[in-house]
């Protein structure tokens, strides 16, 4: 349940911080954030900033890069690795 709560909680703050709520639905765990233009340098940084301070992992600067923000499934599997839990469990 905690992996899926991560990805909920990272859904939640991409689908109303870059996509006015995403009205259309159209993004998954697996949507291609970089492809398709969701994340970009500043809006990273704001992910990286909720990623510490609402799910408590710090993601070292030699795990910031492409592969580990493609899409949603493999940002949540990075917060687990650096020790990151739900929002819930706070």
């Amino acid at each position: 349940m905690a992996d899926d709560q991560i990805v909920s909680d990272l859904l939640v703050f991409i689908r109303t911080q870059f996509l006015d709520g995403d009205p259309a639905g159209e993004l998954t765990d697996q949507t291609p954030l970089l492809a398709w233009g969701v994340l970009d340098s500043f809006k990273t940084a704001r992910l990286v900033g909720f990623i510490h301070d609402e799910l408590g992992s710090q993601i070292p600067p030699d795990q910031l890069n492409a592969s580990n923000f493609q899409d949603v499934r493999s940002i949540a599997e990075l917060v687990r690795s650096n020790g990151g839990r739900t929002k819930a469990a706070q």
